[in-house]
């Protein structure tokens, strides 16, 4: 999973700083650089003078896009885990169903896909009530992780089921699911309609994911994968945006999708 915020330099610039000194003193050489990373935070400040000549332009040039306000919630999504649907986790989900598949359509001739399965470990931190900026986004999904579609049969689906019920939960959207008290599939529909082994499905992810990762391997060797060329980030971005052109804030809600049956 490659992780690349905005907010972290890498330290080849740090390469350049030492030719820059190595210049003025003609007896200092390079020996060997060490790759690694800068976070971008105020303790650029506290650097030598030469040092923040180089970094503070970069930073600042960082925070004038990261701070600018996208949109606003109407609650805070806290990072949560051991829930069966939580906020942060039933917002992302939908946007990734609802974008991916504006996206996967757009381009193709085909039908949507019905569900999406995300992973509380992809969303890296919580969304603040009232404003957001670009940075919240960056920091809630600082990966370069790509929507893909792939169908699977109703076998595997089954064992995406399985996966969630034995999970507790995960972010999902397009589909219901009742869990029994032996964390098994209980009542399960997808789309409003009742699960079927016999059917194809059609699941919505990250790439990821897609290619087994945090132990999904029933999203692997699937019938067939197809991209959408949008990033997870880029689509949450997105819904803000377009939110904040309607004059509209976003409205987190828990609606049951994934629940504990009683009987």
């Amino acid at each position: 999973m490659s992780m690349k915020p905005l907010r972290i330099l890498p330290l080849f610039l740090f390469a350049l700083l030492i030719i820059e000194v190595s210049g003025c003193h003609r007896k200092t050489h390079i020996t060997a650089i060490t790759p690694g990373t800068v976070e971008m935070n105020s303790s650029v400040q506290q650097n030598d003078s030469v040092i923040s000549s180089i970094l503070t332009p970069y930073k600042t040039g960082m925070d004038s896009i990261m701070n600018v306000v996208i949109g606003t919630t109407t609650a805070a999504m806290p990072k949560e885990r051991e829930k069966s649907e939580t906020l942060l986790g039933n917002f992302v989900a939908d946007v990734v169903l609802n974008s991916g598949n504006y996206a996967y359509t757009k381009t193709e001739n085909t039908t949507p896909a019905q569900v999406c399965i995300l992973n509380n470990g992809g969303l890296r931190s919580s969304l603040p009530q009232g404003n957001i900026t670009r940075g919240n986004i960056f920091e809630l999904m600082p990966f370069e992780n790509e929507i893909v579609v792939v169908t699977i049969s109703g076998q595997k689906m089954f064992e995406l089921l399985k996966y969630v019920a034995a999970s507790g939960g995960v972010p999902v959207a397009g589909m219901k699911m009742g869990i029994k008290a032996d964390r098994t599939p209980g009542n399960v529909l997808i789309q409003g309609v009742a699960f079927d082994s016999t059917k194809t499905y059609k699941i919505i992810t990250s790439d990821y994911l897609a290619n087994g990762g945090d132990k999904m391997s029933f999203l692997k060797d699937p019938i067939k994968t197809e991209t959408t060329g949008l990033k997870i980030r880029d689509a949450i971005i997105e819904h803000f945006l377009e939110l904040t052109r309607q004059n509209k804030s976003v409205t987190p809600a828990l609606d049951g999708r994934i629940y504990y049956e009683t009987k």
